[in-house]
């Protein structure tokens, strides 16, 4: 994969607040019905959390972090 072209500081901005907005949107919630009986995450909690952190990852490569 070649590296992203640099964004101007205005558009990182952005793209920094539309990662924060997803990974916020995807973090499974504090209390899920659904977790407290397996007492693990459930598969919607568990797919959640790996689109949040497909997120993060992508903030990372394209040189920005991204508040967990």
């Amino acid at each position: 994969m070649s590296p992203a072209p640099p964004l101007p500081p205005e558009q990182r901005k952005v793209l920094r607040q539309a990662l924060t907005d997803a990974v916020s949107y995807r973090d499974p919630p504090a209390h899920c019905r659904a977790c407290e009986a397996l007492d693990g995450l459930c598969d919607e909690c568990a797919a959640g959390l790996a689109h949040a952190r497909a997120y993060l990852a992508l903030g990372r490569e394209l040189g920005m972090e991204v508040p967990p």
